[in-house]
């Protein structure tokens, strides 16, 4: 059997999981998506969220939290772009995929690149027209991949305050993966 290249694993899983989202034609608040890929001792792990998390965690912790005060359709056209900027720093905020997710220390995984990016959803609902997504790409490479039993979501339900649902797919190796985790269930068996 021919491996995967784990590049195109990701992508595969990504697009599925977009269009599945997207397909709804609404921007879901509260429901988060990971990617999770393992490939000898090479783990990749994307998550993507509404961008508007960050604006909530940003207010909630430093006790701005305000509601009611984002109203759509109001935007002028640079105001996106000034709008993408912001959440672009705020989402370069979190360094590391170690601020979502929680590995088991005995794995040694050490991440090797993390990459950060904001979009604008295309939608037909005007009412979600100006929403944002944000995604976080990581690559880490684990020394020791046999003690990679669990992956917790933990820090991610934490920092997160209306964070209700992740949808989880991926590769391990050659097994599929696929499951949907809550804050009372945050974590994922390998």
């Amino acid at each position: 059997m021919r491996c995967i290249p784990m590049t195109l694993a990701i992508a595969l899983i990504s697009s599925f999981a977009l269009a599945e989202q997207r397909h709804a034609s609404s921007h879901v608040h509260g429901l988060n998506h990971a990617t999770v890929v393992l490939e000898g001792n090479s783990l990749q792990i994307s998550y993507e969220f509404p961008a508007e998390q960050l604006s909530e965690y940003d207010e909630h912790k430093h006790g701005e939290h305000k509601h009611g005060e984002h109203k759509h359709g109001e935007h002028k056209h640079d105001e996106q772009g000034d709008k993408n900027h912001a959440l672009s720093e705020k989402l370069e905020e979190i360094d590391s995929v170690f601020a979502i997710v929680r590995l088991p220390k005995n794995a040694q995984c050490k991440e090797a690149k993390v990459t950060h990016s904001v979009t604008q959803v295309t939608s037909n609902d005007k009412e979600h027209a100006s929403h944002y997504d944000a995604l976080i790409e990581s690559t880490l490479e684990c020394s020791t991949p046999n003690n990679l039993t669990n992956i917790s979501f933990e820090p991610a339900f934490e920092r997160f305050d209306d964070l209700e649902k992740i949808e989880v797919e991926g590769l391990l190796g050659t097994r599929a993966l696929s499951e949907t985790l809550t804050v009372t269930s945050s974590s994922l068996a390998l």
